[in-house]
């Protein structure tokens, strides 16, 4: 048996390419259905064709003289679709590109059904103008899900080697609280286990469970939405919980009015549903374990898309750089400390903006003095080189985020060789954070370069310090900061 064959969770549609008629709307208001395909790939965005009598538009130049241009184009919100099989799509954000007797079609996703069209079976067309159907709910799974849930599928098994086993038995007792449920005004999210079970079987006793989310919203959203306000998020968390990309494996969705579920093909998910494994949970290291720690996954989710709605400075740049591979070490340094910086700066807006209004009342005291005392030639020179903004030193917001988690890394900073030639090069006293500063203005403004390794062993310690914060203010509690440090 295959191991796709036992997955709890399985795909409903696999990726491949399907025969379909494509409803064409046309301007009288009613369809077209013109035949075709429609490919799905994982992680890409759905593609297909339609062929033979495409809707083009011709022009009429003079009596009989008729000329049509290619290419043609096509947009429509929503592009519905019969499968060949019986079941239906709803392509959101079509695309279609007109040729001589074909129709090249793209779209931003395609939700995939299996029963008949929408239910309207032996109906002739679907409505040619027709808004995104809304989102009622979305089941998915994210890798590290389980992990991060903090809580295994199986409460205790019992075997013949077991202290207490009986002689040619073996047992499995399944954790009836292997599953968080949390809830909100506007969603409620739910992290359990989907569950196979072959126990019938005289020649193969097998168990095996799947982690998945389910996000019920109280009002429906279009799927960009859902993506951008739980998944999302939730995957992002997941991320920064693990150290590691984690990815979007599965999702299908309800439909508002409609009583299908609906696989989901687009780019971001794999297409990939797994079975929980020990082996991949200890891997995942995650530090967050919503279920023992007494933390709301919908909490964490809800407060990252508050941040990200009004351009949280580290959510913003340190989230579009979590999935991010292969990535140079000098560049991840950069936005590292930009993260950083950013973070300081939004925390400190207050006092920031209290030392600028102190600042103006010196400034202007200052050059009223100045104005008095010099001749006309050095006042100009200094009202125009005194600057308007007090003092300010990536130093300090450094060394404030180095040292302001539970667990204190700057001497693991201090140790590494890229902080220790820098120090050694400078003719002053440089602080661990004095050194960091160094690094990111010559990278930043080109004036040299530092050997790769060195920098990815700073990177991989600021990489922590940067995921501490993003727990904290995410509102994580201190023990679960405190695991985000490097193993000894």
């Amino acid at each position: 048996m295959s191991d796709k064959q036992k997955l709890p969770l399985n795909l409903i549609y696999e990726p491949d390419t399907y025969l379909c008629s494509w409803l064409i709307p046309n301007e009288a208001g009613d369809t077209r259905e013109i035949p075709g395909d429609l490919t799905l790939r994982p992680l890409h965005r759905p593609t297909g064709q339609i062929y033979g009598d495409v809707p083009l538009q011709h022009t009429e130049h003079s009596p009989g003289v008729i000329a049509t241009s290619f290419p043609q184009q096509l947009n429509f919100p929503i592009l519905h679709g019969r499968l060949a099989n019986g079941g239906s799509v709803i392509l959101i954000d079509a695309h279609i590109q007109l040729w001589d007797k074909v129709g090249l079609i793209t779209g931003a996703a395609a939700l995939l059904g299996k029963p008949a069209f929408f239910g309207l079976a032996g109906v002739s067309g679907a409505p040619a103008v027709a808004a995104p159907p809304g989102v009622t709910s979305a089941t998915f799974q994210i890798t590290a899900l389980d992990a991060a849930l903090g809580v295994a599928p199986i409460k205790n098994v019992s075997h013949p080697n077991h202290p207490d086993g009986e002689q040619d038995r073996w047992a499995a007792t399944v954790n009836a609280n292997a599953a968080g449920t949390w809830s909100t005004e506007d969603a409620e999210l739910t992290v359990s286990y989907y569950q196979r079970m072959r126990v019938l079987d005289p020649c193969e006793f097998n168990l095996a469970f799947s982690p998945v989310a389910t996000v019920k919203l109280s009002d429906p959203k279009p799927l960009e939405v859902t993506l951008n306000q739980y998944i999302e998020p939730l995957r992002k968390i997941l991320s920064i919980a693990t150290g590691k990309p984690q990815e979007i494996s599965y999702l299908h969705v309800e439909l508002e009015g409609r009583e299908n579920k609906y696989q989901v093909f687009g780019t971001g998910i794999t297409q990939s549903p797994f079975a929980s494994s020990t082996t991949a949970i200890k891997a995942h290291n995650s530090v967050i374990r919503a279920l023992p720690d007494g933390l709301s996954l919908l909490d964490l989710v809800t407060q990252w898309s508050r941040y990200a709605a009004e351009h949280h400075p580290l959510v913003e740049t340190y989230g579009a750089m979590l999935h991010a591979r292969d990535q140079h070490p000098r560049s991840r340094y950069l936005l590292l400390i930009q993260a950083m910086e950013g973070l300081y700066g939004y925390e400190n807006k207050a006092s920031d903006e209290q030392r600028q209004a102190t600042h103006n009342v010196n400034y202007k005291a200052a050059l009223a003095q100045a104005k008095n005392d010099l001749d006309a030639e050095t006042f100009k020179f200094v009202k125009k080189y005194l600057s308007k903004k007090p003092s300010a030193s990536l130093d300090t917001a450094l060394d404030a985020l180095l040292t302001g988690l539970p667990v204190n890394l700057m001497d693991h900073l201090s140790a590494t060789d890229l902080v220790k030639e820098v120090q050694a090069a400078d003719t002053t006293d440089l602080t661990t954070a004095g050194a960091l500063r160094v690094v990111r203005n010559n990278l930043a403004h080109g004036n040299r370069g530092y050997d790769p390794y060195r920098l990815h062993e700073v990177v991989r310690l600021l990489e922590f310090i940067v995921r501490g914060h993003a727990l904290r203010i995410l509102g994580c509690p201190e023990p679960v900061i405190s695991r985000v440090s490097p193993a000894e």
